[in-house]
């Protein structure tokens, strides 16, 4: 059986027909049930001799087909109005001759292919509730033995196991979905979208171990928007956080895809680059600096001229270090360009 996203259609025009009880079903989610249904239909199909068996599951108030044994291509996703009677009697329903039943004589799928004559089918429950239909249908006028009706009351509940299964194993999977986005949530700042400053410092862990088996330099910026807390008083905290987002952008813009850049706290990010040499961190900081003030930022409707304040510290190649002193090393160095009056680079070697 293969895996399907229901379409929103109902092929079938007895559905108005019908008055649905589906609106107290369980959450079911009947988008990727195991294949393993199709077993049940089969099974079905052999023992009842009968040339259609398939499973309805109730999803968002309708019966959407999810396995199918001799239907037409398209049934599957569709209600049928058949099943949608199994529960509207509310247990099992035999209907000897379709042909000679008012509530299905006009149905399609007897006055025309696959001209059905025999239906049977049972109610599928999880928990007490209705949660779909098992049924059986031939081209023939038939009727259900009291051990056949067992039979197949016995086999909806092999189709129920298999959905409280599908329904069990699709819970995991969303908890373990929730679970990994609020991981993320936890690492990342929600304005940037930067590393957050305690995911920053686990990635500087893990590249200080890289860098010390290879004795490659590393080097840190931190870097530090001018006079933000006055910019924020003016303009409020939602705006001040649209400039901590464009000057976000800006940094993003001119490191290089193996940088690593986080948000440290308020108009504070970090930068750790691999690989690289105190010049070189110098110079991508200066880059910063010209590429942050050179467009003025739309604050409340007003142009504000943005400036950034760096400190920069690195370490030689083959020099030992720990991240707490890059770390530290940089902040000298900010507090240096900071002395200078801000808009400026200071530089450090650990």
């Amino acid at each position: 059986m293969q895996r399907i996203i229901f379409p929103v259609t109902l092929s079938d025009p007895m559905n108005d027909r019908v008055q649905t009880v589906g609106d107290t079903e369980p959450a079911a989610e009947a988008e990727s049930l195991p294949e393993r249904l199709e077993m049940v239909t089969r099974v079905a199909r052999r023992l009842f001799r009968a040339p259609i068996a398939e499973i309805s599951v109730l999803s968002k108030g309708a019966l959407r087909v999810v396995a199918a044994e001799g239907t037409p291509a398209s049934a599957l996703g569709t209600e049928l109005a058949f099943d949608r009677e199994v529960l509207r009697h509310a247990g099992p329903l035999v209907v000897p001759d379709l042909a000679s039943d008012p509530r299905f004589a006009t149905h399609p799928w007897v006055v025309g292919g696959p001209r059905l004559r025999f239906y049977a089918g049972t109610i599928l429950a999880l928990d007490g509730r209705p949660a779909g239909v098992l049924g059986v249908a031939d081209r023939e006028p038939n009727a259900l033995t009291e051990g056949d009706l067992l039979l197949l009351r016995d086999l909806g509940r092999l189709a129920e196991t298999e959905v409280r299964a599908a329904l069990l194993g699709r819970a995991r999977d969303t908890l373990a979905s929730q679970g990994e986005q609020l991981k993320r949530q936890a690492l990342f700042d929600p304005r940037t979208r930067l590393w957050n400053r305690h995911a920053m410092f686990e990635l500087i862990d893990r590249e200080f171990y890289r860098s010390r088996r290879e004795r490659d330099p590393v080097a840190m910026i931190i870097v530090e928007v001018d006079r933000f807390e006055g910019l924020e008083a003016r303009h409020g905290h939602g705006e001040g956080e649209s400039v901590i987002g464009e000057v976000a952008r800006r940094l993003r813009d001119v490191v290089r895809r193996s940088d690593i850049v986080g948000r440290s706290q308020g108009a504070q990010f970090l930068i750790f680059l691999a690989r690289c040499n105190l010049e070189n961190a110098a110079k991508l900081a200066e880059r910063m600096r010209h590429g942050t003030r050179k467009v003025p930022i739309y604050v409340g409707g007003e142009s504000v001229p943005i400036t950034i304040t760096a400190g920069v510290a690195a370490t030689e190649t083959g020099g030992e270090w720990l991240p707490d002193q890059l770390v530290k090393s940089a902040e000298a160095a900010l507090a240096s360009a900071r002395e200078s009056g801000g808009d400026a680079v200071a530089v450090r070697t650990l």
